[in-house]
């Protein structure tokens, strides 16, 4: 499927929400094209070096509503539905870049129930506390899904307050034991 591309500095997994600001005249039409057709977006990485400074991975979103902004821009909330490799990136006359998008299926970790366990009360309870104290991420996420491992572990790898390049050497990981740990080191009190 071919769908516009938003290159952003922005980590989100499937499931996860963000709000976008859009004032640029391409992302406006973008985000028109993508209301209009009800196709969505991918978001993805601006890499240098790459084909059309484009990452080969993104995620592929949906927009779930409109607002504007104090400053009268428009302020988009989108949803990621799933993981998305690119390819074949063009670019049109406005500077905005498509791609071929097809569906990567399933976590980018192996997964088993032992490791699941690792996400354990201590890990759901403080991401619980995260979105009672940041009522605008908390409005984001009607369904949260605590009682889940793998919705957890998604929400604490886009909320973490650590570099792009560091999320996406996490992502890299081999299996979810592994990311589970990382969660486990960085958020367990000594």
């Amino acid at each position: 499927m071919k769908l516009a591309l938003f290159p952003l500095p922005i980590f989100l997994l499937p499931g996860g929400f963000t709000r976008l600001r859009i004032f640029e005249q391409r992302y406006l039409y973008m985000v028109k094209e993508a209301a209009k057709t009800n196709q969505g977006f991918v978001l993805c990485a601006d890499v240098e070096g790459a084909p059309k400074d484009i990452k080969n991975e993104g995620v592929h979103v949906k927009i779930v509503d409109f607002s504007q902004g104090e400053d009268g821009q428009l302020l988009i909330d989108v949803e990621a539905i799933k993981r998305v490799s690119i390819s074949n990136v063009e670019v049109d006359h406005q500077g905005l870049r498509y791609g071929e998008c097809s569906e990567i299926e399933g976590p980018p970790w192996l997964c088993n129930d032992t490791a699941f366990k690792l996400i354990d009360s201590t890990l759901k309870e403080k991401l619980r506390n995260v979105f009672i104290a940041n009522p605008i991420l908390d409005d984001l996420y009607k369904d949260k899904r605590f009682s889940e491992p793998l919705w957890v572990a998604y929400r604490w790898l886009e909320i973490l307050p650590i570099s792009m390049a560091q999320k996406l050497k996490i992502k890299q990981a081999q299996t979810f034991e592994q990311v589970a740990e990382f969660l486990h080191t960085v958020l367990d009190e000594k």
